[in-house]
């Protein structure tokens, strides 16, 4: 009898992008957990790389180089430290892929987690998908010092209500008994 493999879930506007990515590494996550300052590293090396993109002087429409620097650096810290805080299983390695494009830029990182971990996930996906940033951010903040909450979703929600970056979600079942989980995050170079 042939097993069948349960399907992807996807959360979000999820973009497939059939270009070659402009920059992409691969790291593992267990070596970024142990040496945690790599993460810091990686997203302020990728940053200020991404940042070269944007021309040196911009129309008052687009966000000028430094700008989007900071906001990268923010971006990619928290990814890669979610990565290296979530990562678990048998498949340890960390995908990171950037795309520049003319009015944003996209990323995706992916790690794998147990096939456990996608439904807790998925839920705090779900609630700051389909939530107001603002209100769930100072709900979410409450909860931490109430609670002491790990993986509260603050970090996401930060970057999408100070940042207006965009989110999706995807997880992927692997044979190895893993869920993979890409996480894209598209950045507006536009000045909102």
């Amino acid at each position: 009898m042939t097993q069948v493999q349960p399907t992807q879930k996807v959360y979000g506007a999820w973009q497939q992008i059939p270009v070659t990515p402009s920059r992409q590494m691969t790291v593992d996550a267990q070596q970024m957990a142990a040496h945690w300052r790599r993460c810091s590293l990686s997203s302020d090396f990728w940053a200020q790389y991404m940042s070269l993109f944007i021309p040196t002087r911009v129309t008052e429409e687009y966000l000028g180089r430094g700008e989007v620097e900071q906001v990268l650096a923010y971006l990619l810290n928290e990814l890669f430290e979610n990565c290296a805080k979530f990562s678990n299983g048998s498949h340890q390695l960390v995908r990171y892929v950037a795309w520049s494009q003319d009015d944003s830029m996209l990323f995706q990182v992916t790690n794998h987690i147990l096939p456990e971990g996608q439904a807790p996930f998925a839920k705090l996906i779900d609630e700051m998908l389909n939530n107001d940033p603002h209100e769930l951010y100072f709900q979410r903040l409450e909860e931490n010092v109430e609670l002491d909450l790990d993986g509260s979703g603050l970090g996401y929600l930060t970057l999408i209500k100070d940042f207006g970056v965009q989110f999706s979600f995807r997880f992927r079942p692997q044979e190895n008994g893993s869920t993979a989980v890409d996480v894209q995050a598209k950045v507006s170079l536009q000045q909102e």
